[in-house]
């Protein structure tokens, strides 16, 4: 890759594990319209899946210091994205919808 390219990577990736961030925050902050849908997210942030959950987010938030960790950052925030990934799918079906 060319010199100059790495740096506009290091910091679209710093950008972008700073909005999935904040969207995560507001999905943890903001009310849900149903029971189900606050059990799900109590599944995900504290049952089953919150290991997968709050790894993933340490993992972004450490994919989102591209620009000083370097080469590293982009694997961890892969990883990141897919343990949380795998978190909301999966506490989202575990609960019952009926």
């Amino acid at each position: 890759m060319a010199p100059g390219a790495t740096d506009a990577l290091a910091v679209l990736l710093t950008g972008t594990a700073a909005a999935h961030l904040l969207m995560t925050w507001g999905e943890l902050t903001l009310s849900h319209p149903t029971a189900h849908a606050h059990l799900a997210a109590w599944e995900m942030t504290k049952g089953r899946f919150a290991r997968f959950f709050w790894a993933g987010v340490v993992l972004v938030a450490l994919g989102g210091l591209a620009l000083a960790i370097g080469a590293w950052a982009a694997p961890l925030a892969l990883i990141g994205l897919l343990a949380h990934e795998h978190a909301y799918v999966q506490a989202a079906q575990a609960v019952p919808l009926a």
